[in-house]
């Protein structure tokens, strides 16, 4: 970045207002909640979340008991007349029919006394309700925080008069997932933290996608015992003393998960994974929201090749797993013997599971025996006079990344998945839990082209979570595929790419396009969602629509934006100045996603696959010009916003210009090597250096503000992958002088 610019950025911050004196309301009020003695644990928590936000918000004197007070000032009854008696002697026959998800705020008068219940219909939507209320007195949950009103505001609980039932019933968070920069690399007290937050969101779902390589299950077939157990594909990221970034990372030498520090064996690993499993899913459940694990029960660790005789490396970054080939067929008693293992194995490892999401692999290769698969699950001609040649083709011609040959093997690939799965999930005791309640089956990623007859090719009473394509932006242009779905006969949910992996490292937003999405499942009567993502970064806008929408129809993405930003920058001018921030943001995220989805994919050979001796192309140009545009609006709000928020856009900002200082980086690197195509050696040295001067000062950004692991994550990335290569081609350079 020019001296200029950096000297300009740095005084609009410098020269903002860092604090304001508080002002408003003494301590004078005291108010009552009143939940039972022996309420469940869980409205006993949404007691003191609700204590906790009135002591903030009104700076008020909050007394926590069981019993309506014959002599207090105003009180507030929490739960419902099921689980809080008093609330029947208020409320008397007002108690609305409400669904185990229906919220309820309703004031009351009781022996002239102000009142207010705060309930649902069921523990969990208690909370919700709690959570509702503060969000209508001001606050607004974050990914990472809550931000409150700066100063008290009067305590005041009449007026309210609401029931609330959500559009969207399964609203999901998916964790755990993969790579450095995502939640693989959080430790336990991170994943609480965030699960907190979600449930202050209404998200009422969480789901871990785990992998075959990591450490989360231990099994044995046929003598064979799972021996891998590793995180992000088995890379390791040092860090050494001159790395740019290291004072974010705390002096640490290798960036680790903390959970897994130190640990070197099968058995360590394992132990600890498994902890860290359970933790996550024991802390959900606390909070009301079920749970359920992701695999891929037909892929395994290389080390079962010995017990799958004639098994098939799976594409897959890094080759590490194995699938079933030519020799198995979807009625194959060994394969459906070491799966079934498999399964058991996560069930009984993780007792309290709800859910059972499975699939196939991202790249389905079991296509040999398709021909016997189809007439399986085709018997009787059952599939609504659909024919095999016409889904090869269908699969091949489509507007998808998985189109053309990597489209026919996809639905090759599904059909046989979905033989084998309808055999295999037959047998009833496979999901059967030992505490003998039964797994919900959820098949996830059907191929789209077998949209049309869903409910028939999957295992009987199973529900399905749909993937159709990486990004949003390409879901929204393949949004005519959803209209097949039959979700009047099958539980359907859409997976909402909030940010992509491909586009990686770059700030991402989709917030306009999920919209879209949104609008189309609740039109068509699907059940709900599940998020992808991999950083947090710049979520928070689109993870607070979501949370909204979910529940209500009137709220569209700028609504959203402006209930956020509003109430949290405190001018509406600055949320208008924000809105074209992210609006710039998400235009450069489909540039990317439409002519590079693989810019920012984080892995090896990220930074230097762009030292290619070809021009830069026009729509890079364009990319920067947003992300420019980007950091301006988000400085100028920083400037202009209430000190509450300005962390937070301060952050989004540093974001926006490290970019900018990773795309001048690519440049000069291209640069480099149209230069040693020439033979230019001298010219190439110094675009070199350029490009190396702008990769330690993107990464040097980033460590200026770096707040989550995701944040650490992504700084060693980026010295793992691009500049200690970029560092080596220098010097070769060097070398050649």
């Amino acid at each position: 970045m020019k001296m200029a610019l950096r000297v300009m950025l740095w005084f609009c911050v410098a020269a903002t207002v860092l604090s304001r004196p508080m002002e408003g309301a003494s301590a004078a009020d005291s108010v009552t909640v009143i939940v039972a003695k022996n309420a469940p644990e869980l409205e006993q928590f949404a007691a003191r979340e609700l204590s906790t936000q009135f002591k903030r918000l009104f700076d008020a004197n909050v007394n926590l008991t069981s019993d309506v007070p014959n002599d207090a000032g105003p009180f507030v009854l929490l739960g419902s007349p099921k689980t809080n008696p008093a609330i029947n002697v208020v409320l008397s026959d007002k108690w609305p029919e409400v669904s185990d998800q229906g919220v309820v705020l309703r004031s009351v008068r009781h022996k002239d006394k102000q009142a207010l219940v705060v309930g649902g219909g069921s523990p969990a939507a208690t909370l919700w309700a709690v959570y509702e209320l503060g969000y209508r007195f001001g606050v607004r949950y974050l990914l990472r925080e809550d931000i409150y009103p700066n100063t008290p505001i009067p305590l005041q609980l009449d007026d309210f008069d609401t029931v609330e039932e959500p559009e969207l019933r399964t609203r999901t968070w998916r964790t755990v997932n993969d790579f450095p920069i995502g939640p693989e690399s959080w430790p336990l007290k991170d994943h609480k933290r965030l699960l907190g937050q979600l449930a202050k969101l209404k998200f009422n779902s969480a789901m871990l996608s785990v992998y075959p390589w990591q450490p989360f299950v231990h099994y044995e077939f046929n003598g064979v015992k799972k021996q891998t157990a590793m995180l992000w594909f088995g890379e390791e990221y040092p860090i050494p003393r001159d790395a740019p970034g290291r004072t974010a990372l705390g002096g640490a030498s290798v960036f680790e998960n903390s959970d897994f520090a130190g640990l070197k064996t099968y058995e360590e690993m394992t132990a600890a994974g498994i902890k860290h499993a359970r933790g996550i899913i024991a802390e959900a459940h606390r909070l009301g929201m079920s749970v359920g694990l992701s695999i891929r029960p037909a892929e395994f660790p290389r080390e079962f090749t010995g017990a799958l005789p004639g098994a098939k490396d799976v594409h897959q970054l890094k080759n590490l797993t194995i699938g079933p080939g030519e020799k198995q067929r979807p009625d194959d008693e060994r394969l459906r013997k070491l799966v079934a293992t498999k399964i058991r194995a996560y069930i009984e490892t993780y007792p309290t599971i709800d859910a059972l999401y499975v699939g196939m692999p991202e790249f389905p290769e079991w296509d040999e025996h398709v021909d016997g698969a189809w007439q399986q699950l085709n018997e009787g001609n059952r599939l609504d006079g659909l024919t095999l040649e016409g889904l090869i083709l269908t699969a091949s011609k489509r507007n998808l990344i998985a189109s053309g040959k990597r489209g026919e093997r996809a639905i090759k690939g599904n059909i046989t998945g979905l033989a084998f799965f309808k055999s295999l999930f037959a047998d009833p005791g496979l999901l059967k839990r030992p505490d003998g309640h039964n797994v919900r089956l959820v098949i996830r990623s059907v191929d789209p082209a077998l949209y049309p007859v869903l409910d028939k090719v999957i295992p009987e009473g199973a529900s399905t979570l749909n993937f159709i394509d990486y990004t949003a932006r390409r879901v929204v242009e393949n949004r005519a595929l959803m209209r097949q779905v039959p979700a009047d006969r099958v539980r359907s949910g859409l997976i909402l790419t909030l940010a992509d992996d491909n586009v990686g490292v770059l700030s991402q937003s989709a917030t306009s396009r999920i919209h879209e999405l949104v609008s189309d499942i609740r039109q068509r009567g699907w059940d709900g969602f599940s998020t992808r993502y991999w950083m947090l970064a710049e979520l928070d806008p689109t993870v607070h629509y979501l949370s909204r929408a979910a529940w209500d129809p009137k709220v569209t993405a700028r609504s959203a934006h402006d209930e956020l930003f509003t109430a949290t920058t405190g001018k509406q001018s600055t949320s208008d100045r924000l809105w074209l921030g992210f609006q710039h943001i998400e235009k450069a995220t489909e540039l990317i996603d439409r002519h590079n989805i693989g810019f920012g994919f984080p892995v090896e050979g990220m930074f230097m696959k762009h030292y290619d001796a070809k021009p830069s192309p026009k729509w890079l140009d364009e990319v920067n010009e947003h992300y420019t545009q980007a950091m301006i609006e988000l400085y100028r709000s920083n400037s202009n916003a209430d000190a509450r928020a300005q962390r937070l856009l301060f952050y989004w900002a540093k974001r926006s210009e490290y970019v900018l200082e990773y795309l001048a980086a690519v440049k000069a690197v291209r640069e480099a090597a149209v230069a040693r195509k020439k033979g230019d050696n001298e010219q190439a040295i110094e675009h070199f250096e350029t490009a190396i001067e702008q990769l330690y000062n993107a990464i040097d950004t980033l460590s200026d503000v770096a707040r989550d692991q995701s944040d650490r994550g992504l700084i060693a990335v980026l010295n793992a992958h691009a500049y200690r290569p970029l560092m080596a081609e220098y010097e070769k350079a060097l070398d050649d002088e």
